[in-house]
Order: structure tokens, then C-alpha cells, then sequence
């Protein structure tokens, strides 16, 4: 768990993080993989953040999101409230079908050759929450035991999700264009500049850059001109 942790921290993009999981699973015996980030919850309209799969589940995948069936996966929906992992078993969930489309979802997983799962759900400080899918295939043994396994899987998500969410808000921050007079004010600020001192540098009232660092402020998606700069600069 260490080794894959302390690789994580020096992961040099948002795909090696990705290929870093997969790897470690499919040490695990554990090869189909699927990852969702949602902004709130998971039903259909609500944003979904980001999402891959590994490539022996890609069709089931696309299939499942094409079809909206997060909007009727109990078993999905039960995540938004909850902490610890949660193993099915697919001929349960198929016996324990609520209505013919749950039930056509279940089948149509186990003809994608799903036979069990354990999905682990992390919270982030927004409401935001992801899910991965470990799913267990007819023959596959990877899950065996996993009673005893999930609490390092799920300290190596907290791990991959501390470094997604780092290598995601890096790509917003990077699409954010600055005026040159917010990047005016958000750099004198960066150089310990009173308010007044500002104003008096560029020839404006202080309420002007009052402004213009509550409109960097927003950009940046902060609530203070200290965290605008510490974002700002962590790009340049």
C-alpha cells in the first residue's frame, strides 16, 4: 500500500495516476474497473465530473451510461450516503429486482459476463463524491477475501482521489483567463501590497481593486484574495 501511495504523490499526469490504479488491481487479479466522479449524486442531469474504465469493461461501461442506469441502481444510489465498500452479488440483485428495467439492467450485465462487484465510494468536501467498481467476472477470484482487503483499497482510493482531485483542479485553474488587471492585483497582493499601496501603484481607487480581486476570487474559485494567489501561482 505504501509503494503505491508514495507513487501516486510523483504520478506526472492524471492518465499515469489512472494506469497506477489499474496496475495495482490487476496485481490484485482484479482487471475490470470502473471510475465515476460525480459533482452531487448520480442521477441523470447531475454532472459527472469524470469517469474511465478499464479496457475489458469498456462496452458494459458505455452501455450502462448510455442507458441512464445510474438513475435506477439502487445499489449506486445507496453510495451517496455511504463510507465503507459494498459487495453484490449479481444473481441477488437480479432476484431482488424492483421493476422490469432494474431487472433488464441486471441481465444485461450478467450477459456482459459481470458476476459480482464491490463498489468503494469516497466524499469530497463539496458534496462531491466518486465510486469505484471493482467487478469479479465468472472464474475471476480476485475479490476472495475481500473482507480483509478493503480497508487498504481504501486507503489507497483516499490516496487516488487526493491526487485526481489535485490534477483536476490544476486543469481548471489553467482554463481560467484573468484580466491583465486581476493578474495586476493578484501579483502585487503575491508581494505582500496593501490595498492602498495597490491602488496607488496602478492609479485606481482602492474600491477598483477591491473589485477586481473579488472577480479573480471567483474565477479561481476561492472565497479569498490569499487563496487566489496560491492558486494563481501554483500555475505559473
Amino acid at each position: 500500500m505504501y509503494e503505491i501511495c508514495t507513487k501516486m504523490a510523483s504520478a506526472s499526469s492524471i492518465e499515469h495516476l489512472k494506469q497506477l490504479l489499474i496496475n495495482y488491481f490487476s496485481r490484485e487479479g482484479i482487471t475490470s474497473i470502473a471510475l465515476t466522479y460525480y459533482k452531487q449524486h448520480t442521477k441523470t442531469g447531475n454532472k459527472l465530473i469524470y469517469d474511465w474504465v478499464s479496457a475489458p469493461l469498456r462496452a458494459w461501461h458505455e452501455h450502462y451510461l448510455g442507458e441512464n442506469y445510474a438513475d435506477i441502481d439502487r445499489t449506486l444510489e445507496s453510495l451517496e450516503q455511504g463510507l465503507l465498500p459494498t459487495f453484490w452479488d449479481l444473481d441477488c440483485q437480479l432476484a431482488n429486482a424492483k421493476n422490469t428495467r432494474e431487472q433488464r439492467m441486471r441481465q444485461e450485465s450478467k450477459e456482459f459476463g459481470i458476476h459480482q462487484g464491490l463498489c468503494i465510494p469516497l466524499h469530497g468536501p463539496q458534496g462531491d463524491f466518486i465510486v469505484l467498481v471493482l467487478h469479479q467476472r465468472i472464474n475471476e477470484a480476485g475479490l476472495h477475501h475481500w473482507e480483509q482487503k478493503q480497508y487498504g483499497w481504501l486507503a489507497i482510493i483516499q490516496c487516488y482521489f487526493h491526487h485526481l482531485r489535485q490534477f483536476l483542479l490544476q486543469d481548471a485553474v489553467s482554463a481560467v483567463k484573468l484580466t491583465r488587471r486581476e493578474q495586476q492585483c493578484i501579483q502585487l497582493t503575491a508581494e505582500n501590497m496593501r490595498l492602498d499601496a495597490i491602488a496607488s501603484l496602478l492609479g485606481v481607487s482602492q474600491r477598483t481593486v477591491n473589485f477586481h480581486l473579488q472577480n479573480a476570487n471567483k474565477k479561481l474559485g476561492v472565497n479569498n484574495k490569499y487563496l487566489a494567489v496560491i492558486r494563481w501561482l501554483a500555475r505559473h
